[in-house]
């Protein structure tokens, strides 16, 4: 990441004193240190819209693993320079979504199978338990936001609007894990969420994928608002179970592609 450099501020002392003389006219004041120029904050900013623009489109597919990422036709692309292009490559690598070619250049992460196995199986615990707490702590207001998910996910699906409705999706299981009422297992739960959408496309070549997941949301949220934890941590355990063997079903059927690593 960049470092922004400061201009070193001058010493506050008394300049001007001599070893002969302690009375005398005060030296000249020092002129104050001018700002920092704003160009280097203005560049950071655009490393930031850039990366976040990048991992928003590698996130969700619409730069597919194994895509070789160009600096020119990216910097092109969202009209700024290759210099925060570069940054922004940078910090996606060290984000695992991009790697460096071993003759040059940059390409989408391929996705990898035990990564999804990992993912999957962190996902499975984690919304099983949040549900389970959720359905001991929440109250009219969090159930009015699943409530309303639920209508906007309908809504979604009669329209055919599968991004839209991964919208609607992840705000479904955000109010969850807040209603669970555990920081920590909302904080670790975003870091998993967060890696594990490169794979949701993947759920989409899979027939009424969608309309299944909106039935077992109906059903989670059913038990959540009956207050019955251990149903609902069998719901949640079960939604994410199945959409797991989508995906690793997808990935086995695309390992020879070369977008898939084993």
């Amino acid at each position: 990441m960049a470092r922004c450099a400061l201009t070193p501020r001058r010493p506050l002392c008394c300049a001007g004193a001599t070893s002969g003389s302690w009375i005398q006219d005060p030296a000249p004041e020092a002129p104050m240190a001018t700002a920092p120029p704003v160009a280097p904050l203005r560049r950071r900013r655009l490393v930031d819209e850039a990366t976040q623009r990048l991992r928003a489109a590698i996130l969700d597919g619409r730069f597919p693993s194994g895509t070789r990422l160009r600096q020119t036709a990216l910097a092109d692309r969202l009209g700024i320079s290759r210099t925060p292009i570069r940054e922004a490559l940078g910090r996606l690598q060290q984000e695992g979504l991009v790697e460096l070619l071993p003759g040059g250049g940059v390409r989408v992460a391929l996705l990898a199978l035990d990564e999804a196995v990992e993912l999957y199986d962190l996902r499975e615990v984690l919304d099983g338990l949040a549900a389970r707490l959720a359905a001991r702590r929440a109250g009219p207001p969090t159930l009015a936001r699943l409530e309303r998910a639920l209508g906007r996910m309908a809504q979604c699906l009669a329209r055919g609007d599968a991004n839209e409705w991964f919208g609607a999706h992840v705000t479904f299981h955000e109010a969850i894990f807040r209603a669970s009422g555990n920081a920590r297992l909302q904080a670790l739960s975003a870091v998993v969420r967060l890696s594990i959408r490169r794979f949701h496309p993947l759920l989409l070549t899979t027939p009424n994928r969608l309309e299944t997941a909106h039935r077992e949301h109906r059903a989670i949220f059913e038990a959540i608002a009956a207050g019955d934890g251990e149903r609902a941590e069998a719901l949640a355990r079960g939604h994410i179970a199945g959409a797991k063997a989508i995906v690793l079903r997808v990935m086995a059927e695309g390992a020879q592609d070369g977008a898939v690593q084993g």
